[in-house]
Formats: structure tokens, sequence, C-alpha cells
């Protein structure tokens, strides 16, 4: 991890970072890039996956139709909107 690829990455992310950030940011991504190094190494041949350590299940709901639009509650609590969209700040060029 260099510091054009952090540059690159905040500015990606519209970050502004000064010098003392940048170079934490740098060895903090270093360490979590051989941290995956030292996982991506251990055998796991013979441990079985694990998809919830937890094994719980999230509590489903039911799932109804109803002829309420809240689209007006939404669109006027917003900053800016035309018809029936939000109006956001243009990120994409």
């Amino acid at each position: 991890m260099d510091n054009k690829t952090v540059e690159t990455i905040s500015y990606l992310a519209r970050l502004k970072l000064d010098k003392d950030k940048k170079e934490k940011i740098t060895k903090d991504l270093e360490n979590i890039i051989d941290f995956v190094a030292e996982l991506q190494d251990l055998n796991t041949k013979d441990i079985a996956p694990l998809s919830n350590p937890l094994e719980k299940v999230a509590p489903k709901r039911e799932d109804s139709v109803n002829s309420k639009s809240r689209k007006e509650a939404f669109l006027t609590n917003s900053p800016e909107s035309d018809q029936d969209y939000f109006v956001v700040p243009k990120v994409v060029e």
C-alpha cells in the first residue's frame, strides 16, 4: 500500500486527508492486507463451513399490501424534489 493508492481511494470516497491521517490509513491498510494474507495461508480443509455462529433466525413479518401512499410525506421531508423524485447531488461524472 502506497500513498498514491490511499490518495486515489480518498479521492473516490470524497475524503480530504491530512498527511498524518494519510500515513495512519496507509499503515492500517497494510496491516489489514497482511492479516488477510495470513488468513489465506491457513489450512481450513477439515473445518466445516460456518454460516451463522449464533444459530439464530431473524423473525419474519408478514408482507401486507395497503393502499396508503407515503410518497407525499417522504417528498415533503426531502430538501429538494422534482415531481415524484428526490433531487440529489451529482456523484458520477
